[in-house]
């Protein structure tokens, strides 16, 4: 009996290898440096990202998947008569949520739910490993439906950046523009929020923005059992940072981190560390 097959987009910066563990399919949004054209994760890992970010005068651009991509990632699924949950980045920060949407119109299955997950990254991810695990478990469709949105109910995301450039030359700083014209080694916090990114405070020096942070979540969880996904532009050792002290402070029974690629590196830039986090009741057995 066909089972349920979870497919996601680039954004959610998940490993190929760990997609490929999870039997989860990845649609790669692009990235463009000039006339180069690089698939999210394919032909561009998170390292070699930065390496040319770190070079180029001009910023990179991006371009979600178009609907007939989507239409070739969905057909071999389709073939196997699986059901299909497609779980992608905010549709209001990309595109790629319609694209989707346009792909299932226009191959008229209806056993293909598109979901916009309001986020992007590491809580995409969270989200996207949950409904996999449950998937690859026998898990019915309705049953991961139900997980996926018990996630979005009781996750919250926040991170800071070393500058808001990034954000406002790339057109996604959503609600932050307040936090424009910061002084020099003040942190801008920010959080995901109905889609977009919205400003929450600024700190100033990397090391209180990073014990805000978990502060922030701690006073939100207290000793909640919860989930803890990471994720950083370039800056592991700032990561470890964050880690220890989310562990020391959080009743965390699981931690997972990653670097951000190509994407959401383009608009976010490599001086970003943060964390999505989450009950883990009702999610995952502790």
């Amino acid at each position: 009996m066909p089972g349920v097959k979870i497919v996601t987009d680039s954004t959610a910066d998940i490993p190929a290898e760990l997609a490929k563990e999870y039997n989860i399919t990845v649609v790669p949004l692009k990235v463009f440096f000039g006339d180069e054209v690089f698939r999210d994760g394919v032909d561009l890992t998170p390292g070699n990202f930065f390496q040319k970010l770190e070079k180029c005068t001009t910023l990179p651009t991006t371009s979600q998947p178009t609907p007939a991509e989507f239409q070739e990632y969905y057909r071999p699924i389709i073939e196997k008569e699986s059901s299909i949950i497609s779980i992608h980045i905010s549709s209001r920060m990309s595109g790629t949520f319609q694209s989707a949407q346009l792909a299932k119109k226009i191959m008229g299955y209806q056993d293909l739910e598109i979901i916009d997950s309001q986020t992007v990254s590491v809580p995409l991810a969270m989200m996207v490993f949950a409904a996999a695990r449950v998937a690859r478990a026998g898990g019915t469709k309705e049953e991961i439906l139900s997980l996926i949105r018990r996630i979005m109910e009781n996750q919250q995301t926040h991170f800071v950046v070393d500058t808001l450039d990034y954000l406002q030359r790339g057109g996604r700083i959503g609600k932050a523009q307040a936090f424009l014209g910061t002084l020099l080694n003040v942190k801008p916090l920010l959080c995901i929020r109905e889609g977009e990114i919205h400003p929450r405070e600024k700190v100033r020096g990397m090391n209180k923005a990073l014990n805000r942070l978990v502060q922030v979540a701690r006073e939100q969880f207290k000793d909640e059992k919860v989930l803890v996904y990471l994720t950083h532009g370039n800056e592991p050792e700032i990561l470890g940072k964050l880690r220890l002290k989310a562990q020391e402070n959080l009743n965390c029974v699981e931690v997972w981190e990653n670097q951000l690629g190509p994407v959401v590196g383009t608009h976010v830039g490599p001086g970003v560390v943060g964390f999505a986090i989450c009950k883990a009741d009702g999610v995952i057995e502790t």
